[in-house]
């Protein structure tokens, strides 16, 4: 647990830094993608099920209709040409209501819990906040707040080639200090 600890922490704070020393790239829409594939999103235990018959990770949006961030999250990132595709290529992608049905009932490792009881497990305090498990629902990490395309690419690149196995840290992975291979 110590060790997924740092890795949020580390890209947290990479994250913060890189969003700080960089001006916005996004004006508007996404200019290489005039239609774009929405991402499908997956209930929890049907997406579960689907991650591990297809040996792929999870992209977890925890999302609320009254978020605004969740929703910028969505226009900007979610709706990118280039980020459905690597989704759609490479992850399932589930997203948990906050704000509906309060008290339902999802299965996690042969439990039956509440959304709430599971965002508290994994520690989420706000929204939006992105989790990445691995085909077998085991937490890799955790990003909270809005993660802009340039961050979020990398970071799914970073996921999917299982560098926080091979002890990469994303800063040294983003500085191209340390690749993991892959592509």
């Amino acid at each position: 647990m110590k060790k997924i600890n740092a890795l949020v922490i580390a890209i947290t704070i990479f994250m913060v830094i890189a969003s700080c020393s960089k001006s916005s790239e996004h004006e508007g829409g996404s200019a290489n993608s005039p239609s774009v594939e929405p991402v499908i999103w997956h209930d929890f235990n049907e997406g579960l099920k689907l991650a591990a018959e297809k040996k792929r990770p999870v992209v977890l949006d925890f999302y609320a209709d009254w978020c605004g961030w969740c929703k910028k999250m969505e226009a900007e990132v979610f709706s990118d040409g280039e980020v459905t595709a690597r989704l759609k290529d490479n992850y399932i992608c589930v997203r948990l209501f906050m704000d509906r049905k309060i008290n339902e009932t999802i299965n996690y490792k042969n439990h039956a819990i509440t959304k709430q009881e599971f965002s508290m497990m994994v520690g989420v305090r706000g929204l939006p906040t992105i989790v990445f498990l691995d085909r077998d629902a085991n937490l890799i990490t955790k990003i909270p707040g809005f993660i802009d395309k340039g961050m979020f690419l990398p970071l799914l690149s970073y996921i999917k080639e299982e560098c926080y196995k091979k002890q990469v840290s994303f800063q040294d992975y983003m500085e191209g200090k340390a690749p993991c291979g892959g592509k």
